[in-house]
């Protein structure tokens, strides 16, 4: 089973999915362009200026990881490059909500924040329009869920998910 996970940036793909793999027992792909830089404003810049073969390649590595086996992949544009996943989740958020927690995670205020999320989805749009034509950031037509992290719990949102996976597999996770 794959599950794909993707969001603007403090939507939430990483609590959830790191919290939906551990419920299903299996594997948390979260592969991010911040593993190639060393500040998390330098992932803007990275975005920015990566062309389309980088990242290409990129969704490439994730697609063979996602293949090695039942996972929950957390990126950007899995639900998009990974054709055969099996449960695709949209989370979503206000601006406000995804600032308060970025400015927790990064030490930032709320407005340095909110400028910092507007700059990093920009960027992410951008860079998927350079390797794939076109904004599939906008296209949700195959997205089996969509959460509104803001109003749906961590526990409630990997219950749900835990769900939906166990009746999609037939089997109850390990």
């Amino acid at each position: 089973m794959i599950i794909c996970i993707s969001g603007y940036t403090g939507a939430g793909k990483d609590a959830i999915g790191m919290r939906l793999s551990k419920a299903l027992n299996i594997r948390h792909v979260n592969r991010s362009y911040k593993e190639f830089v060393k500040d998390h404003m330098d992932v803007i810049k990275f975005s920015e200026e990566a062309d389309a073969k980088f990242s290409k390649n990129f969704d490439g590595e994730v697609i063979k990881a996602a293949h090695a086996g039942s996972c929950v992949v957390t990126t950007w544009l899995g639900p998009w490059v990974i054709k055969d996943a099996d449960i695709r989740v949209w989370l979503h958020a206000s601006i406000e909500e995804r600032a308060r927690r970025k400015a927790k995670d990064l030490g930032m205020s709320t407005s340095e924040a909110i400028s910092y999320i507007k700059k990093r989805d920009v960027s992410t749009v951008g860079m998927a329009k350079r390797a794939y034509g076109s904004s599939m950031l906008e296209d949700r037509s195959a997205f089996d869920v969509e959460i509104n992290t803001e109003k749906v719990m961590l526990e409630e949102a990997v219950s749900m998910l835990s769900l939906l996976a166990v009746s999609k597999s037939g089997s109850a996770p390990k």
